[in-house]
This record gives C-alpha cells, structure tokens and sequence, in this order.
C-alpha cells in the first residue's frame, strides 16, 4: 500500500518533510481507506512496481479493520525530494517547494536538476 492518488502531491508532502528533518524512516505512515480499496496480493500488481518515490504505508485502517503491514515486504520509504524526478510544471505550483529547493540551492551553491519531461497537471 502506497499513500496519495497518483498525482505526486503525497509524495511530495512527505519527501519536503524528510528533507526538513521533521521525519524519518521511523515515523510511521498511516491511511485510511475502505476495506474495498485493500489489496492483499499481487501488489503492486504486475508491471507497476514502486517507484523510489512512492511512500509505502506502515498502518491501513479501514472501517473495520487496523491492518499493520509487514516490514520485511516494505520497500524502502523516500529519503527526501528526487528533484531529478520532479517538473518544472509541478514545482510552479508549490510555494513552498520553490522556496525549499533555493534554500538547498543557496547553501550548497548547487543548481538542483529537474525531471526534463513535462507534466499535464490536474486542474485546480
């Protein structure tokens, strides 16, 4: 089980927040979803493997059920943003990101690279 809806925002959220050092690898992630939205095989299903940005969850909670999920099956949870993975359509529309990425920028004297594809946004 991965946080978000596909969009990139979720995992956004959460790799701003280890950037800031204001989580870790230890904070656990939590959903909340219908028992009719849990998967408990082939998943991720076939041909649609994680990517090193998704944010695996620790606890599922539906309406009927606490679902704590193994471990040792996690894949690895983000380490902070992949800018290389990030457009720039996407970064216009988050403040916050744009002030994060010059903050890093400014320290390090580094340009961070961004993904080089566009990316069609959902409306607002």
């Amino acid at each position: 089980m991965r946080v978000g809806k596909g969009e990139g925002f979720a995992e956004l959220e959460y790799g701003m927040m280890r950037q800031l050092g204001m989580i870790d690898e230890n904070t656990p992630v939590i959903t909340t979803v219908h028992d009719s939205q849990v998967i408990s095989e082939n998943f991720p299903p076939k041909g649609k493997n994680l990517m090193k940005h998704d944010v695996p969850v620790d606890i599922i909670v539906t309406p009927t059920q606490t679902i704590r999920v193994n471990k040792a099956r996690q894949p690895a949870k983000p380490t902070g943003i992949y800018w290389d993975l990030l457009s720039r359509e996407k970064l216009a529309t988050i403040r916050v990101l744009q002030d994060l990425k010059a903050r890093i920028e400014g320290k390090t004297g580094i340009q961070l690279e961004l993904a080089e594809q566009e990316e069609a946004l959902p409306p607002l």
